[in-house]
């Protein structure tokens, strides 16, 4: 069975999207809690209202990056900016960006593969260190290898678990 690319696509331009919030977050500055505790609000009021059918427009708006059964549950959006929010939150900035880069980025190039999709994010998440001036010692290469093994456990989302197992690894 191979990736539907015309399915999966429009979800993965939506996790490139929200490298939108690297600029935001760093403009935002010293507000960066308020704007997260107000999006974290937000978002989860919209989903409580959209799946007890109160804002069931928003299932025919964004049907086509939802996966099947999501319009009876939270959707993948609802775990990335739980995840994305909460690393943010709990974390230091440039752990939580590193986080927001290998979701956004090495989740969605990965995700758009049949196979390989391990070596992917890793190579993905090797690479987005080394943008952000990490050394490529054994330790970081423990780290990205332990975000690889993260995204591939089975019944847990990793939009949530991604970027938090990210900024938590670099903030050792």
């Amino acid at each position: 069975m191979g990736v539907n690319l015309r399915r999966e696509l429009p979800r993965k331009l939506f996790h490139l999207s929200g490298l939108a919030l690297h600029p935001l977050v760093l403009w935002l500055e010293a507000w960066q809690e308020i704007f997260w505790v107000i999006i974290l609000v937000s978002i989860t009021t919209v989903e409580v209202l959209r799946i007890s059918g109160r804002f069931s427009i928003l299932n025919r708006l964004f049907g086509r990056l939802m996966r099947s059964g999501e319009e009876r549950r939270f959707s993948g959006a609802f775990y990335y900016f739980w995840g994305v929010g909460l690393a943010f939150l709990m974390f230091p900035l440039e752990a939580a960006l590193v986080g927001l880069w290998v979701l956004a980025v090495g989740d969605a190039v990965a995700g758009l593969l049949i196979r390989g999709r391990s070596v992917v994010l890793f190579l993905c998440g090797l690479a987005i260190l080394l943008v952000f001036g990490y050394p490529l010692d054994p330790l970081n290469i423990l780290k990205v290898l332990s975000w690889t093994l993260v995204e591939r456990l089975p019944r847990v989302n990793d939009n949530f678990t991604l970027p938090l197992v990210v900024a938590l690894t670099l903030s050792w």
